[in-house]
């Protein structure tokens, strides 16, 4: 077998590794990203592999992500938790890399490799209502602590996210009409999108509901202003404001993070922190704006985000819990100052623009979701928010590198 049909073999198992670690193991996403590497650097042709690379100025501006945090170590004390840092974003340094050196990827192995991954969520989500169906009283009085739902490693958040990227590539595999074997086969698509659609709901993670209406709002404004697809454009308008209340009305665990969250909010008013998810994170925001006025230019360093974070704490509310900002661009702001913040948002939204990257629907969904979550989570601080963003940015990369993809939806 010549060694480009090796090469693409493994980038595509690779791939698929990747995918269920997502899902279910950090050993097989680390598995996975290796073997994207490998497959990167198996090469008959170097001249020409490192010609595409640097051709494509989105995978120097994804690396630019890593220097950034590099480059915040200048101001850190605290090179413990640094190159624990550097380690998380390893990936923005080699997937780049990867992706840029390999040949062009067929439209049909992209949209297998999103199918597969609709598959892998819809299982995972049918895992995860299962088990809240037979543990349900359990789970729901948890619920009433600020708890979630259990998840496949554990981790609500990141699963909502990658739930609510595999609704927007279901949807979008639908309006292509893709299937793998059978025509029939976008009858069983169609129910799973909506299946996982409903368990989203369910899931009532809050971060993972503003990224999906986020990304359902910016559809909407493309379908209208750009596609001048009014009638599903409005449709959709309407179902935002009436999907959620009927939610509200059915599904219990969405029903008790909306009284969960108008009860932190009333707790926070009243200057009461206590042990709830949310004036918990309100109040790392403040301490975090306190801590960035120290270094407003070049911040206190990313390293020592945590250190300077716990002076404030048990200086002024030695009660709680040390927490980051949980928040990707403040994070940015007070570990790297303006000048990192700002670098930081060119390297993040250069490949949305880059060569008009932004028509493909999927792409523009994929990126409002990911810009969502870094307005309440530190996605890119945690192995697998890096490797969601880097797998599905730069997947998406290589398949507008010949051509724009046009899309149905």
């Amino acid at each position: 077998m010549e060694k480009g049909k090796i090469r693409n073999n493994i980038f595509f198992i690779s791939s698929i590794v990747l995918l269920v670690g997502l899902v279910m193991s950090k050993f097989l996403l680390s598995v996975g990203i290796w073997g994207i590497v490998a497959a990167g650097l198996i090469s008959n042709d170097y001249s020409s592999d490192w010609k595409r690379f640097w051709s494509n100025k989105a995978y120097l501006a994804t690396i630019g992500i890593f220097l950034i945090l590099l480059l915040s170590g200048i101001n850190t004390e605290n090179w413990s938790d640094m190159t624990w840092r550097l380690r998380i974003a390893i990936p923005y340094l080699v997937l780049p890399l990867a992706f840029g050196m390999m040949p062009p990827i067929s439209s049909r192995q992209y949209k297998t490799l999103l199918y597969i991954f609709v598959a892998l969520m819809t299982a995972a989500s049918i895992w995860v209502l299962g088990n809240y169906l037979l543990n349900f009283d359990e789970i729901q009085y948890a619920l009433k602590g600020s708890k979630a739902l259990p998840t496949p490693q554990d981790d609500h958040i990141r699963f909502s996210l990658t739930l609510c990227i595999a609704i927007f590539a279901g949807a979008w595999l639908y309006a292509e009409k893709f299937y793998l074997k059978f025509r029939k086969e976008h009858i069983v698509l169609l129910l799973a999108i909506i299946f996982m659609w409903v368990m989203l709901h369910v899931l009532a993670v809050r971060s993972g509901l503003l990224a999906f209406y986020m990304g359902i709002f910016v559809w909407i404004i493309q379908l209208i202003l750009v596609r001048r697809q009014w009638l599903l454009g409005l449709g959709l308008f309407m179902g935002m404001f009436l999907i959620p209340i009927a939610a509200y009305y059915t599904v219990p665990s969405f029903r008790m993070k909306v009284h969960l969250t108008r009860y932190n909010w009333e707790q926070f008013q009243q200057g009461n922190i206590a042990d709830l998810s949310d004036t918990q994170r309100l109040l790392s925001y403040q301490i975090a704006l306190k801590v960035a006025a120290k270094n407003p230019i070049f911040g206190v360093g990313i390293g020592d985000l945590e250190d300077e974070q716990r002076k404030v704490y048990e200086l002024e509310y030695p009660e709680q819990r040390v927490m980051y900002p949980h928040n990707q661009f403040l994070s940015f702001y007070v570990g790297a100052g303006w000048v990192g913040l700002l670098a930081f948002l060119g390297c993040f939204f250069f490949p949305f623009f880059y060569k008009k990257a932004y028509r493909d629907t999927f792409f523009l969904l994929f990126f409002t979701v990911i810009g969502a979550s870094f307005l309440t989570e530190n996605t890119i601080f945690i192995a697998v928010g890096t490797a969601i963003h880097c797998f599905f940015l730069l997947l998406n990369l290589k398949m507008s590198e010949d051509a724009v993809r046009q899309s149905s939806i």
